[in-house]
């Protein structure tokens, strides 16, 4: 028999002989000791926190099936969900039930910031909810004694590991029932997480000892033990039915069946299904679009989707893909063109690490791969560009390195290094001959350089005293273009009398060579006053007009 393909198990909960747990965007229930599981829901959306009725007829869960997260519930037996909360918060999670039947669950409906959570009682009736007097948590556990846990920071900890800043978790807990409440383990630096009761002892997720695992003690805090290994990934989503504690880590499912020394082990439990979030599907191009760059007829681009490099014509013909290849990201494709045939260069990490491929648009031969070049060279890479020659290509790295790429040997060139932040603009002169970027200083200061694609020589084109950037070179060559952020030209505001600067930034020409005049500047013998603007040129500079 086929062993099928296992699945990513999150957020158990066990009572009596099942355990529900989510699993590919649904909420699902399997035998406790393992076996064929079966969903509960299957609406495809993200869900989270399925917890058992006390009496195990009913299954509650937080679902975004409508939007917001809200509370549904579903009968153990099989039958249509119903969603209980309107509340319409993006903090809205179903933490357990209460003695009498309820659902408990918090939220930061009607609050005016994001981390006051309260816990509600939910009424399966569809009533109103009833907040309950605990303040704002992160946590409630129900058992012996009431144990709350204060409002979290919003991730759960193996999301942000060893955190110890203020917002850490923290247990606390009301001994006499009286509603005083006292914290319990302030001696642990660590941010404790999912609190629930097993027998007479509270136990609770931390990471004060490095990795996250599942920790108990008495109610006074005394006996503190530790129930999971350190070395392996977080214990994760703990939850238990007064005697068993499950919990699950590296997305399988693990369980203690008490705290007085049983050793954790995995339940094998196996999805049915046809595991259609793992299946090959179409995708909308407009939402998961990159980039493009036409080919210098305008006959078509190379386009970037999700991962993926195609040549996409731009009126009749077909679409070609030329890197598709699954579990490879490809992207920032550049197109340029050698002895009259249309090419794409692109950036892949199929290697690990970014390399540089290369493909004719027309798409490669059967049983062809891309030519792949500098892979473990290049950092990683922020910025490409390609020389219109095809014989180079420039790339910006993400530790400041402005590099040159041959296209032909492979060989990989420092041509600068920035100490301020990431280069940016790459692009080549017409005759490929020189390189231009946008090289930062300190923030928020940028300069354009210019260097030679030969010698490597560099040149500050302009100097560090503003924001320049986005440099293009001109089609003949001669001027380069940028923008800059360096008109100081303050007005007074509408509404406030004070002086405010508008619109700085403003586009820029430089020329490139000592001879090249401006053209918009003067000329030294003047204009004829007949002649029109189209007629004269920086080439007639220095020479009067003749009749």
């Amino acid at each position: 028999m086929t062993q099928s393909t296992p699945g990513y198990l999150r957020f158990p909960h066990p009572h009596g002989e099942l355990v529900a747990f989510t699993a590919e965007d649904d909420v699902w229930l399997a035998p406790l000791d393992g076996g064929r599981a079966w969903r509960v829901s299957a609406d495809n959306v993200p869900v989270t926190l399925p917890r058992i009725s006390p009496d195990g007829s009913t299954v509650a869960w937080t679902s975004t099936r409508d939007g917001a997260p809200e509370v549904h519930i579903a009968p153990v037996d099989g039958g249509p969900s119903r969603r209980l909360t309107h509340w319409g918060s993006w903090r809205t999670q179903v933490c357990g039930w209460t003695a009498d039947g309820q659902v408990l669950a918090l939220t930061t409906h009607g609050q005016a910031s994001s981390r006051r959570s309260w816990a509600h009682a939910v009424p399966l009736d569809g009533g109103p909810a009833t907040r309950l007097p605990y303040g704002p948590v992160g946590g409630v556990a129900q058992g012996p004694h009431t144990v709350l846990l204060s409002a979290p920071m919003g991730r759960e900890a193996a999301w942000w590991k060893r955190y110890r800043g203020g917002t850490a978790g923290k247990l606390w807990i009301d001994r006499d029932g009286d509603g005083e409440f006292v914290r319990l383990h302030e001696e642990l630096d660590g941010n404790i997480e999912y609190p629930l009761w097993a027998g007479e002892r509270i136990a609770f997720l931390s990471d004060h000892e490095g990795t996250g695992a599942l920790y108990s003690s008495l109610a006074d805090g005394s006996d503190l033990r530790r129930h999971t290994p350190l070395d392996h990934f977080y214990a994760r989503h703990a939850a238990g039915d007064g005697t068993r504690v499950v919990y699950s880590c590296a997305g399988e499912l693990w369980v203690l069946d008490d705290l007085d020394g049983a050793e954790p082990r995995r339940l094998d439990i196996r999805l049915g299904g046809q595991r259609t979030d793992r299946q090959p599907f179409q995708v909308d191009a407009v939402r998961w679009f990159g980039a493009a760059a036409p080919d210098h007829t305008a006959r078509g681009s190379a386009v970037a989707v999700r991962g993926t490099v195609h040549w996409v014509t731009h009126r009749a013909g077909p679409a070609r893909a030329l890197a598709a290849a699954p579990g490879v990201r490809a992207r920032l494709p550049r197109t340029f063109r050698v002895e009259g045939e249309e090419w794409v260069v692109w950036v892949t990490d199929a290697e690990g690490e970014d390399a540089l491929e290369f493909a004719p648009a027309t798409g490669l031969a059967p049983g062809a791969t891309p030519r792949r070049l500098a892979a473990g060279r290049l950092g990683r890479v922020l910025g490409l560009a390609m020389a219109p020659d095809g014989s180079r290509a420039a790339v910006a790295a993400h530790d400041g390195r402005v590099l040159l790429v041959d296209r032909e040997t492979g060989e990989v060139r420092e041509v600068d290094r920035s100490e301020h932040g990431d280069v940016s603009g790459l692009t080549f002169s017409p005759d490929s001959a020189w390189l231009a970027w946008s090289h930062p200083g300190p923030s928020p200061l940028c300069q354009i350089r210019l260097a030679h694609t030969t010698d490597l020589t560099v040149t500050e084109a302009t100097p560090l005293r503003f924001q320049d950037y986005a440099p293009a070179f001109t089609q003949d060559g001669k001027h380069l273009a940028f923008l800059s952020t360096r008109s100081f030209d303050p007005v007074y505001d509408e509404h406030v009398f004070d002086l405010a600067f508008v619109t700085g930034d403003r586009p820029y020409l430089i020329t490139l060579a000592a001879t090249t005049p401006s053209p918009f500047g003067p000329q030294r013998h003047g204009r004829p006053f007949e002649a029109p603007d189209k007629d004269e040129t920086p080439d007639s500079e220095g020479t009067p007009a003749t009749r």
